[in-house]
């Protein structure tokens, strides 16, 4: 008798086992789309024998633990060059931004309006006389002036615009460290009652990769089941307890004000290297900045030599000349021509001995175009707006191709990865048809074991 019962009881536990199986492999089909789900294996192992029974016969088959199929080292990987793809993504997108507000070569922009306003003094130089080539160069130089503060305003509106990103970035850093920490408390308090919390790590592992691609961090798992998480060596996420970053305002330097990151319990700037937050404060802090300096020392230079030239000269009326910029405003925020030339086109400066027909004053300044200035570096105007302009070209083909092999690497690792933990429709079906094969085999045994008790009983 108690081995026919034992026969069932075994028969059970096979009808159980298979039985929860399947159900793990439901969910891993049911879940084939879900973005971050890790498939997962019920691992079965044989039960042991009760004493009454022959040696070395078993009682069956029971669930020994249900697995998550994931490998860390594939996931720190990817986290690694997903954060890479994710400053490389910044970087490409901002600078592409900078390449189309300078606007070369093809549309009309700096470079266009300097050759127009030597263009305009080498023609005034040509004809002196002429009232007319004096409002030529007025118009010139009011236009050359206008593009440099136009190109400024977009610049500083572009560091303004990538300011407010970094904040976004620090606030969505922090929410998700926050939930980062009750994930861990969720997962702490599931698997100390003996539950599975699969679902929940998988929410968790997905919740790390968004903050990978946002700022380098490294995660690792704690005995007690839960992540910490760091950022050049600080902790982010400390088991069920989350530091924030606390969003300070401070002076740009050029009359913004922008966003700084810290720890809230030192006080200290994050350093970000890698990450779209590190992107973003390499092209708000440097790039940007470079740019504006190199801009602002070219409407430096312009104002002060053209400026000393027509001093030297003479205008129409045989006066000596005066300032053709306004000195008070020698940077490209603010550039300008001087009221004393606009109220009076005559007063434009060509001559350089007095003379009505004398235009050496205005070829002067026109040679201005390819003479080399002290304070570019020996360069000319010219060559100083080129140097810019191909400095934000080259910056922006490398950011490209940067961006292009780091997602290059994230495919690949992304894809070895999903190898191991994503869901394979054509592997779980064969897998769910030997569990339904055993589990109706475990049925067929208890109705054999069945059949024997009928036989049994019938004896009695």
């Amino acid at each position: 008798m108690s081995t026919l019962t034992g026969l069932l009881d075994t028969a059970r536990s096979a009808l159980l086992a298979h039985q929860m199986a399947l159900n793990v492999t439901g969910h891993n089909v049911a879940n084939v789309s879900t973005e971050g789900y890790t498939r997962q294996r019920l691992e079965l192992g044989a039960r042991l024998g009760s004493e009454q029974r022959l040696r070395g016969i078993g009682a069956g088959v029971e669930p020994i633990a249900l697995q998550r199929l994931r490998l860390e080292h594939f996931d720190r990987s990817y986290r690694r060059e997903l954060a890479g793809l994710g400053s490389a993504d910044q970087r490409d997108q901002l600078l592409r931004g900078i390449e189309a507000v300078v606007g070369e070569p093809g549309t009309p922009g700096v470079g266009d309006a300097l050759d127009s306003f030597f263009s305009a003094w080498a023609d005034l130089g040509n004809e002196p006389a002429e009232e007319s080539y004096r409002r030529a160069v007025l118009e010139a130089g009011s236009r050359l002036a206008g593009r440099l503060n136009q190109l400024n305003g977009q610049l500083r509106a572009q560091r303004t615009d990538t300011n407010l990103e970094v904040a976004s970035i620090g606030r969505q850093i922090n929410e998700k460290t926050a939930r980062l920490a009750d994930l861990n408390r969720n997962i702490q308090s599931a698997e100390q009652g003996g539950r599975s919390a699969s679902d929940l790590r998988d929410a968790r592992d997905l919740l790390v990769d968004d903050l990978a691609r946002l700022v380098d961090v490294r995660a690792a798992e704690d005995a007690q089941g839960t992540y910490r998480v760091w950022v050049g060596g600080r902790a982010l996420v400390d088991g069920v307890h989350a530091v924030p970053l606390s969003l300070r305002q401070e002076p740009g330097g050029d009359g913004t004000v922008l966003t700084r990151l810290d720890w809230s319990d030192t006080g200290a700037a994050i350093r970000p290297r890698s990450g779209e937050l590190a992107g973003l404060l390499e092209v708000r802090d440097t790039v940007i900045p470079a740019r504006l300096a190199e801009l602002d020392a070219l409407a430096a230079e312009l104002v002060r030599e053209v400026n000393t030239l027509h001093r030297g000269g003479s205008d129409l009326a045989g006066r000596a000349g005066r300032d053709f910029f306004d000195p008070a405003r020698p940077g490209a925020a603010d550039i300008a021509l001087s009221r004393w030339v606009l109220d009076d086109p005559q007063r434009v400066a060509a001559s350089a001995d007095g003379g009505i027909g004398n235009g050496e004053a205005a070829a002067a300044i026109a040679l201005l175009a390819e003479r080399g200035l002290a304070g570019l570096s020996g360069r000319s105007l010219g060559e100083a707006w080129g140097s810019l302009v191909s400095q934000v070209g080259a910056e922006t083909a490398r950011a490209a191709d940067e961006r292009s092999i780091q997602q290059a690497f994230v495919t690949e690792l992304d894809a070895r990865r999903q190898s191991m933990s994503g869901v394979n429709l054509d592997e779980e079906l064969t897998r769910m048809m030997a569990q339904e094969q055993a589990y109706a085999a475990a049925a067929r045994v208890v109705s054999v074991a069945d059949n024997m008790l009928l036989e049994v009983l019938k004896l009695v």
